[in-house]
């Protein structure tokens, strides 16, 4: 297996960015939802435009984890955008991988990033929204430490899920 590099997206990432974000997304959970729904939501939340005005945003950061010049994996991070107390707080949005570097280590360093920008932002918790049937990002996520401290509304068109929100004391 060729060797992953890391780096921050920028402006010239949004497309294929946001093919491998709906690519992900719809693999992952599309079986979850009415079809319309899926494809609303994923042009709604992962179109090139959307991702390119976040990557602009200087309060949100992605990280790519790439292999052959290709993205297999990416995390979100930025402002806290749910109802938790966000004081002194960010986010931990999104963090996908693509299957073939499941188990490898791509999840791990990706959060590592994350958690070190974090800190590095003066941040003394991190937040993360996570799927209440997705058993194996909670593991991965317990072994942080975070904590499931509420649970919220999830809303993918009609169909709303109850996703936990974690904590994590940095």
């Amino acid at each position: 297996m060729s060797e992953i590099t890391y780096r921050d997206a920028g402006a010239a990432d949004a497309e294929a960015l946001g093919a491998f974000a709906r690519a992900t997304f719809t693999d992952t959970f599309g079986h979850l939802y009415p079809p319309e729904d899926l494809a609303a939501f994923v042009e709604a939340k992962y179109r090139a435009e959307v991702i390119g005005e976040e990557i602009a945003d200087p309060a949100t950061r992605y990280v790519l984890a790439l292999r052959d010049g290709g993205i297999v994996g990416y995390c979100k991070m930025g402002d806290v955008d749910m109802d938790v107390d966000a004081t002194g707080a960010l986010e931990l949005h999104r963090l996908y991988v693509d299957a073939s570097t499941k188990g490898t280590g791509v999840a791990k360093a990706m959060m590592d990033d994350a958690l070190a920008w974090a800190r590095g932002k003066g941040a003394r918790v991190m937040y993360l929204s996570v799927w209440e049937n997705n058993a194996r990002a909670q593991a991965f996520y317990r072994r942080y430490g975070f904590e499931h401290v509420k649970e919220h509304k999830f809303m993918v068109g009609r169909v709303a899920d109850r996703d936990f929100i974690w904590r994590l004391e940095l």
